[in-house]
């Protein structure tokens, strides 16, 4: 059975389909909208063959009026369809938000900007939809009304200009798929590029220490020069639709005009001939131009958005767990992993290998952005890989259950949560059973009692937003400190505390049973650990602080030696 929790065009089907009611009432709104579509010709016809060219100006007015009539209908529909329309997108709206919110709460490694992306691409999803069920309804109703306004006027004109419009629709149904792929690879380049730029920025500092200018530079110039050449394809097919749209709009004008003098000397009275030119002009040319310009703009959007909910909503799904795997042991071993944040996009991690042995003390070196937190995230189960394998004791992380996994892996990001509460529950809150003796015992380990007691004990309320960063850091440290978990990666946990705070944390873990690894944010944490791994985008390096240093004049540079 498919899961509910993932946005789907299934879901949406399912969503739309339960508001048939309102479906059915937008449907009738729809055909008074298109009251103009289907009479304004042949109202034109009437108009010119039996007011104006007889000479009587009244009866050409009277017909004529006929068409305010219809515009006034036209008008009044419109002004119901748009509660209707609502009805129906808003409970969507609604559906979606649910289904994705419910996923992310119950996944694993998601923090609030990951919820704000998912919700800002359901309302994308909900003005999209909105958008292609107006354009396309008016297309379909002022087609069809259209199209029989000029049945009733002159058969034979509607099988001399509907052709066009059937060829120019066909044209564009082969060219949507080419649209939709061309629009991925532009936002995926653009992501690219946001990507490169954002690492640069953000590590300019550890990019001079690693002597990585150039690489950066060139990197940054190769994601921009993709994404000009994917928005060049992406204007290209656009252009081409354009060509379609113009094509499947002016040509059964053009049609109709060429064969005018046939249709005269065949009996085609003027009148006839500019109503069917109203009917072309007025109706049919829009709607065909609305159809593309509302699937080639809404729709590419609906497509894409979708795509990447449901691809989010199924790495969810893999990591839900295998209830019968179990760890045996800390140790860790890496082999060939691969991994990257779309199908489209370079990977972060490309073939890396390294062990860590059981109780090792493991520091992760690199400039910001080249994906040490991502490999933090793939060691403690968050993500799966792309390719390669990871092993925490004999076991894939990400097939242990959330519950268990919390119970053996714990990571601490650079942003430590902390919630309202008593100090204790922040402390408690992935080891719920933990006595006082025990918290005690982990604040005084990590560096936190003075913060404690500052705060007024274990019992005492905190308001996370008076607590400095720093701060919070040392509560993430005590929270992870008094788990049971036996392997802890810090990732940059202590880097809003001074070097000899951060020191005493990461010491006080290395003497904890189980396995470290930390994240470094200064090259003294690489001094303290057993084993060092440096990335630097193009290779590892493993081995120890001397091996480093001989191997790797990056590294050599980094750290002073």
């Amino acid at each position: 059975m498919p899961d509910e929790n993932v946005v789907s065009w299934r879901l949406i089907r399912r969503s739309l389909l339960r508001r048939r009611r309102s479906l059915i009432v937008l449907a009738g709104w729809s055909v008074l909208e298109a009251v103009p579509a289907m009479t304004t010709g042949v109202l034109m016809a009437k108009a010119i063959d039996e007011g104006f060219l007889r000479g009587s100006v009244a009866t050409g007015l009277w017909w004529l009026s006929g068409m305010l009539l219809a515009y006034a209908i036209g008008a009044v529909a419109s002004r119901f369809t748009s509660p209707v329309v609502g009805a129906i997108v808003e409970p969507l709206r609604d559906d979606l938000l649910r289904a994705v919110v419910t996923g992310v709460v119950r996944g694993d490694g998601v923090d609030d900007a990951a919820v704000s992306r998912a919700t800002s691409q359901v309302e994308s999803v909900r003005k999209a939809v909105s958008s292609l069920l107006n354009g396309l309804r008016r297309f379909v109703f002022t087609v069809v009304a259209a199209v029989a306004g000029l049945s009733a006027l002159a058969p034979e004109i509607v099988w001399l200009t509907l052709p066009p419009v059937l060829v120019a629709a066909l044209l564009f149904a082969g060219l949507l798929r080419q649209l939709v792929n061309r629009q991925r690879a532009a936002i995926a380049a653009n992501e690219r590029v946001a990507g490169e730029v954002g690492g640069a920025l953000a590590g300019h500092r550890d990019i001079a220490a690693f002597g990585r200018q150039d690489a950066v530079v060139g990197a940054v110039t190769t994601a921009m020069a993709g994404e000009r050449s994917a928005q060049q394809r992406l204007a290209r097919a656009t252009a081409t639709r354009s060509v379609i749209t113009t094509l499947g709009g002016q040509l059964p004008l053009l049609c109709l005009l060429f064969a005018a003098p046939w249709l005269v000397s065949n009996g085609t009275t003027v009148g006839v001939l500019v109503g069917a030119a109203t009917y072309l002009s007025t109706h049919l040319e829009p709607a065909m131009r609305m159809l593309t310009e509302v699937i080639g703009g809404a729709g590419l959007q609906l497509a894409v958005t979708v795509r990447r909910l449901a691809e989010a909503g199924a790495a969810r799904r893999e990591l839900s767990g295998d209830p019968a795997a179990v760890l045996h042991g800390t140790d860790i071993t890496v082999e060939n992993l691969t991994f990257s944040y779309g199908t489209q996009v370079e990977p972060v991690l490309r073939d890396l290998s390294f062990t860590v042995e059981e109780h090792g003390h493991l520091a992760i070196v690199g400039p910001s952005g080249i994906g040490k937190s991502t490999l933090a995230m793939l060691l403690a189960g968050l993500a799966v890989p792309d390719g390669g394998r990871i092993r925490v004791g004999g076991t894939a992380p990400d097939r242990l259950p959330s519950d268990r996994r919390r119970e053996h892996i714990v990571l601490v990001p650079q942003e430590s949560y902390v919630f309202s509460g008593t100090v204790g529950e922040n402390l408690r809150y992935l080891a719920p059973d933990a006595s006082e003796e025990e918290l005690d015992h982990a604040v005084r380990e990590v560096g936190a009692h003075d913060l404690v007691t500052g705060l007024g004990g274990p019992a005492a309320p905190v308001d996370p937003a008076r607590l400095s960063a720093g701060e919070k850091q040392l509560i993430g440290l005590a929270r992870a400190y008094v788990s049971r978990a036996r392997v802890v990666i810090l990732d940059e946990a202590s880097c809003h505390l001074d070097p000899v705070a951060e020191a005493r944390a990461e010491l006080a873990f290395r003497a904890r049973p189980g396995t470290l690894i930390v994240i470094a944010h200064r090259a003294s944490s690489a001094l303290r650990a057993d084993r060092i791994l440096l990335l630097d985008g193009t290779r590892a390096c493993f081995g120890d602080h001397r091996e480093l240093l001989g191997s790797s004049h990056l590294y050599a540079e980094l750290v002073g030696g």
